[in-house]
């Protein structure tokens, strides 16, 4: 089976940096995969790609380099993990886990009998991986359960004893909302901060990997630094918006608003 990179880079005390894809496109996401990411996250629960055909594409634009393709699935759903998994991704982040039973629920979707209750049908997983992927899928491919509400928070050091689980992954916005927090998504929130601790804590104490959604690359920095092992810094819709504001904002800046090489018909 092809090796999952980020198992490599993690075995290395390496922090993955990966992408959030929102824009249901295989163009987009195939310009993002060659930008050199470790792993790219399709977001299939806030993003716009909802339909199992447009996940599909873009699965196969990620694989046209090294960057790990991995799925942010709607909810917990069995029948939906194990579908991203058949179609090829090597890994699935799971939104909303509150409790052990819900976790090892995900968890068990995604492991073949004996580590779980996976049903057999890999179609282009097994081509994207390669022989062997019934025997090593579970070694190679990653499960994180979300810690983003305050029953998850509270439960989390159970949540972490989820056999086979790669790890947790932090939603700092409908976290800071579920801690009634005056701000959301504030990385510099003290009562915030002391629930990263507590996550990471979880993990180190049964060795797992910590991630966590970050709204910049300094931010996600700064969480490496903290500890975080799996750190999103970009957004795929952020990057375009933020890309198209600054040319306007540097034209407006540099730029006379005359062009004395093109004809203009409005003249």
């Amino acid at each position: 089976m092809r090796p999952n990179r980020l198992k490599q880079l993690w075995k290395e005390d390496k922090t993955v940096v990966n992408a959030w894809v929102t824009i249901p496109s295989s163009w987009t996401a195939e310009v993002v995969a060659h930008s050199g990411f470790d792993a790219m996250t399709i977001d299939a629960q806030h993003g716009l790609a909802s339909d199992h055909m447009t996940i599909l594409t873009m699965l196969q634009a990620i694989s046209t380099t090294d960057t790990v393709p991995l799925v942010r699935v709607q909810w917990n759903d069995p029948a939906t993990h194990m579908k991203m998994l058949d179609m090829g991704a090597y890994g699935v982040i799971c939104p909303m886990i509150n409790t052990r039973e819900e976790s090892e629920s995900f968890v068990g979707a995604c492991r073949y009998i004996p580590n779980g209750y996976r049903s057999f049908g890999p179609v282009r997983a097994s081509v994207y991986g390669g022989d062997g992927y019934f025997e090593q899928s579970t070694e190679e491919i990653v499960t994180m359960s979300m810690i983003e509400t305050a029953e998850g928070l509270k439960n989390v050091e159970d949540i972490a004893k989820t056999p086979t689980m790669t790890g947790l992954y932090i939603g700092p916005w409908d976290l800071s909302i579920a801690m009634r927090r005056p701000k959301q998504g504030d990385f510099d929130d003290a009562e915030l901060l002391k629930a990263f601790e507590k996550v990471l804590n979880a993990c180190a104490k049964n060795n797992l990997v910590a991630g966590i959604q970050c709204p910049s690359p300094e931010v996600a920095v700064r969480m490496s630094e903290m500890g975080f092992r799996f750190v999103t810094a970009a957004n795929d819709t952020t990057l375009l918006k933020e890309g198209a504001v600054d040319t306007v904002r540097h034209f407006h800046q540099k730029g006379t608003g005359k062009n004395t090489h093109v004809n203009n018909p409005y003249a």
